[in-house]
């Protein structure tokens, strides 16, 4: 007996590729929420309910924005304590203007809800990382 003629074995096997489909959507979803979509409205929020958080000030236009933003959520994976966002700055000018963001990527370290350090332009992983671990006290 063939495959090809067995319905139930093919319904099984639709269901199957189905389910994995959709654990991996559930993975992917995951992932990006671990570094969290801020706007003028959660930003304030974020950064006093994270005794340490990292955000990124990107623009959809903005190509160094893009080779930086895999390595925030490295980051986030790796420092679970911390607290990692992301904000639009073409659609929240306000807080951008607010940190004096002027050129993009911008990322600003934040400590007790103040900014206390900021890096300019697509760096290195280490680079970010140094400055992480030195506010973490590791």
């Amino acid at each position: 007996m063939s495959m090809e003629n067995d319905p139930e074995l093919e319904a099984i096997i639709r269901k199957k590729i189905k389910q994995m489909m959709n654990q991996e959507r559930g993975m992917e979803k995951q992932q990006r929420e671990l570094v969290a979509h801020l706007d003028s409205n959660s930003f304030d929020e974020f950064i006093t309910k994270n005794k340490v958080a990292v955000v990124d000030f990107w623009a959809e236009w903005c190509a160094p924005c893009f080779i930086l933003a895999p390595v925030i959520e490295e980051l986030a994976k790796d420092y679970p304590q911390v607290g990692f966002g992301k904000v639009n700055s073409d659609e929240n000018q306000n807080v951008a203007a607010r940190y004096g963001v002027m050129s993009l990527p911008t990322v600003i370290f934040f400590k007790n809800g103040e900014p206390v350090d900021e890096v300019i332009g697509a760096v290195p992983r280490e680079e970010l990382e140094m400055r992480l671990r030195s506010l973490l006290g590791d």
